[in-house]
């Protein structure tokens, strides 16, 4: 079990998830920074910090009056320990213990599983997103199986 706390994003480390975010989106996927960011005003983001770093992120946002769920990203020194899992698994419960009862999700082809094991299923077809194939996917509360093992107490 990591040592990582997965929390709230603090409004004063926002720039810093930004920055983060283009480090992973624009130079490791070649996603226009234009694009990184969300627009309008019903989001809510959890962070991994490290050293008053932001390492690891995702967020949820509410668009056409439904939620989407993405942004997950992870510090190459994290990935395979787990932590990922650990941000999937929070933020979804969280999600659904807000009474938000289905949630959208555009995901990449290492968090499809992920987001079948724990009751997602795909929506749609498969397409191309900058060079990546993203899977439409949805989860709704009443088959979402979190990962109770994968969580800090």
């Amino acid at each position: 079990m990591s040592t990582y706390k997965i929390q709230y994003l603090p409004p004063d480390l926002s720039f810093n998830a930004l920055q983060f975010l283009e480090s992973i989106f624009y130079k490791e996927q070649n996603i226009p920074k234009k694009l990184i960011p969300l627009n309008g005003k019903e989001q809510l983001w959890w962070c991994i910090i490290d050293n008053n770093k932001v390492v690891g992120t995702v967020a949820a946002w509410k668009e056409n009056e439904e939620w989407h769920w993405g942004r997950l990203a992870l510090h190459p020194e994290l990935r395979g320990l787990g932590v990922g899992k650990r941000l999937v698994n929070t933020s979804l419960t969280e999600l659904f213990q807000m009474n938000i009862n289905r949630i959208k999700v555009d995901a990449r082809d290492i968090t499809v599983g992920m987001i079948l094991k724990m009751g997602g299923k795909v929506e749609g077809s498969k397409t191309r997103f900058f060079g990546y194939p993203i899977t439409p996917m949805v989860i709704e509360k009443h088959n979402w199986k979190p990962d109770n093992e994968i969580n800090e107490d």
